[in-house]
């Protein structure tokens, strides 16, 4: 009853003022009341939303503090290193392209699920990463066993092992007679702030024939600076 009263109310004073309306209408000119058009407004909208220069929206992070959409995750770069170095181990070369430090953000229920059932840390939806892009070329005819990161350690204290790569894992640690094959390891970092790790280092595995217990070489450790 209150709404019927008080919408009758308003439509009584309207219909007033308009009555009073068309009595100064004739003493004084109307006045054209000009709206602004829908697109100049959508415009002035664009205009005043801010564009975020750092988000990529397509192509590879390459620069601290970008970031792009990983379908509802936020990616952001924390810190990089290219250094495109090749090292020699037995009959294996070993280049490592780049070094990324990477925080995903708002992670999806069904992931946080399974970095808790997988290493027992409840990650509230952010997770932390080191990534690491490389190259492995075979020189010899023969059949070779290698896996690239057996362990990472850092500086911040932190050991990983490669087993834990939670990408694709292109790292099969068998690598037939000469051939070359990329690679990309992507291992989840539990022990704080990536902004605090300054030093990565890669210990890779032994090198051995594939099919005889027979060592080529040594594993080597591959300190990485950012």
């Amino acid at each position: 009853m209150k709404k019927k009263l008080i919408f009758s109310a308003a439509l009584v004073l309207s219909l007033g003022l308009a009555g009073c309306g068309e009595d100064k209408a004739k003493e004084e000119p109307k006045k054209e009341v000009t709206q602004q058009p829908v697109a100049e407004k959508e415009n002035a909208q664009k205009e005043e939303k801010k564009v975020d220069d750092n988000e990529v929206k397509n192509g590879p992070l390459t620069k601290p503090g970008q970031w792009t959409m990983d379908g509802e995750s936020k990616v952001t770069l924390v810190k990089i290193t290219d250094p495109k170095q090749t090292y020699d181990i037995g009959p294996v070369k070993l280049t490592i392209d780049s070094v990324k430090l990477l925080k995903h953000s708002n992670v999806s229920n069904e992931v946080s699920e399974t970095i808790k059932n997988t290493f027992g840390k409840d990650i509230n939806g952010e997770l932390n990463a080191i990534q690491i892009k490389y190259k492995v070329e075979n020189t010899i005819d023969t059949n070779v066993m290698f896996h690239t990161v057996d362990t990472l350690t850092t500086d911040t204290k932190a050991q990983i092992k490669g087993i834990n790569n939670i990408g694709q894992n292109t790292d099969n640690g068998t690598y037939m007679g000469k051939v070359e094959v990329e690679g990309l390891a992507i291992l989840p970092y539990f022990n704080g702030d990536l902004d605090d790790i300054n030093i990565v280092n890669i210990i890779t595995g032994d090198v051995w024939e594939n099919d005889k217990p027979n060592k080529l070489s040594e594993s080597q450790k591959i300190e990485i600076s950012f």
